[in-house]
Parts: C-alpha cells; structure tokens; sequence
C-alpha cells in the first residue's frame, strides 16, 4: 500500500468509530445497546422518530437519568439522534411548529445523554431540496441548536443555511451527481456508511459503488474522532449488514 494510505497508516490516527442505527436492530433498546456492547463498539445512533424510535418528549427526567446510565454501563457514546420526518413539514404552516418542537426535543434529549461534549453530536433531519424553507424558519433552526450545543445535520446534497452542518449519505448524493469521499473532507460533515449496489441500498461489499476504503481515510484525516453512522435503514437482515459493514470497514 503506498501513497496516501500509507502517509494515513504510519500517522497512528485512531480509528473512526462507527456508530450502528439502534433502531434497525430490534425493539428493545436496552438489548441492542447491551449486544453492541459485546460487540465491542462503542458509538450508537438513536432515533426519535417511528414505530421504533424514541419520544423524547416522553421520557421524563428518570428516563433520560437512566438512558444515560445505560449508555455509560455499555461503554457507549451517543454519536446523535435520526428524526425522520417529512421535508415537506417543514415547509407547511400546519406542521412547522410540531417539527421545530420535535427537533428541539432531540436536541435536549442528546444534551441530557451527555452528548454535548462530544463536538461532532448531531440532530439529523432530511432537508428539502428546493430551498423553500422560509428563511425564518431556517434561523430558528439554527438559534435552537445554539442554545441546545447540538448541531443540526441536514439530510441533502443542496445547499444548506449557514449554521447547518451536513450529513452525508453515500447513495443520495450519487442520486444527486455529487461526490461521497470529498463530502466528508470536510470536518464539520456528519458521515454515514452505506453503499448502493445495482441502484439498491446496501450495506458495503462484492459489486458496491463505494470506495470504503476511501471513504474512511477522508473520515479519518477530517476528523479521527467524529464517528460515522452505520446507516442501516432498510438493510436485511440488518444484523448481517452491520458485520459487513464491520468488515468492510475494518472495525
């Protein structure tokens, strides 16, 4: 191995963490966290929305007390939190509100895991991509992740408000002509694994578009530190996904 990877290996820059969705591995967090653990990760990636997800809305100050607790038991660091929501929500008056409230909520919820500390923390939501989000609506985005320390990742290769960061999807930014690996060059990015094999969501391996190991380099001379979301979403049996992305990724 020469070049690059080379330069990166003789670096001893820590390996990037991968933080696993949660939500796409069972119902019962307690035991998923407790599996990962075992595992030997030591990031995860919470939900707060679906069947499956957390409220945060729900969970009062014993709840969250206890989350935390487990977390810390297992060893594990909350890497953020997914709301996946309808984009259009955050354009239609009627829903506005409840979506701002809900990305709030996930925001205090990551402050309260202890998640702050952690400069990479995010809230991630998708974006919509034809920019009409009204303007006010955008900044008050941004004043509550200010006033929370969490970052707000949006979901779309377009352009995104100042004071937003970016996560990025391998498959949706193929979709829109842009490129993975330079995406997450920059550190502020907020990375996620999955890759696409014949126009499918897949988790990385034989016939995948995605340089993984590339991929990881640009993850890891960004920003050693900041972990990466094994995206699971829609991968079955996704407990099988994660062992190749695990091996794809070398972690």
């Amino acid at each position: 191995m020469g070049g690059l990877s080379h330069y990166i290996l003789k670096m001893d820059i820590p390996h990037v963490m991968l933080a696993p969705t949660a939500v796409d591995l069972g119902a019962d967090l307690r035991a998923v966290l407790g599996h990962l653990h075992r595992c030997g990760l030591r990031a995860v990636q919470l939900t707060a929305s679906g069947p499956r997800g957390l409220r945060p809305r729900s969970l009062d100050a014993s709840a969250r007390r206890d989350l935390a607790a487990t977390l810390r038991r297992h060893e594990l660091l909350a890497s953020g939190v997914d709301l996946w929501i309808p984009p259009e929500d955050l354009i239609a008056p009627e829903t506005v509100d409840r979506v701002l409230d809900a990305i709030s909520g996930s925001m205090d919820l990551l402050r309260d895991l202890g998640a702050a500390a952690a400069a990479s923390a995010a809230v991630t939501v998708p974006w919509p991509e034809d920019g009409t989000v009204a303007a006010e609506v955008a900044s008050e985005c941004v004043r509550r992740s200010v006033a929370s320390g969490i970052r707000l990742a949006v979901m779309t290769p377009a352009e995104i408000p100042t004071g937003m960061v970016r996560a990025v999807d391998p498959p949706a930014w193929w979709r829109a002509g842009g490129d993975p690996i330079a995406a997450v060059a920059d550190r502020a990015a907020a990375p996620r694994l999955c890759d696409e094999v014949a126009g499918v969501r897949s988790a990385p391996g034989p016939g995948g578009r995605l340089d993984v190991t590339a991929y990881r380099i640009a993850c890891e001379v960004a920003d050693a530190h900041r972990p990466v979301v094994a995206d699971l979403r829609g991968l079955q049996p996704a407990g099988v996904a994660l062992t190749s992305m695990r091996a794809a990724w070398g972690g």
